[in-house]
């Protein structure tokens, strides 16, 4: 058995072959492809959808509050009471 520990010679340097070159080359190109992919959909379609999401929430939190300022303060709860009358058969 070969063990890093028990080495006595150091380890033979790799081969710089054309093919192991290509190989690099190629995993490094589908490295970018794929970091540029991921920056483009964040882009155009996450960011996009951030953004109206934030306006909903901004519009809709704004119509709560003005709500909720244009109701009197004094204590006295506005509704519609219904009362039902139970008859005896």
């Amino acid at each position: 058995m070969d063990y890093v520990v028990f080495r006595s010679r150091p380890a033979a340097p790799r081969g710089g072959g054309l093919l192991s070159i290509l190989l690099r080359l190629v995993a490094l190109a589908a490295a970018g492809i794929a970091m540029l992919a991921i920056v483009v959909v964040g882009l155009f379609v996450v960011l996009p959808v951030l953004f109206v999401g934030g306006a909903a929430l901004y519009f809709y939190l704004r119509r709560r509050v003005r709500r909720a300022q244009t109701r009197p303060q004094d204590g006295i709860i506005d509704a519609e009471y219904t009362i039902v009358e139970r008859r005896e058969p």
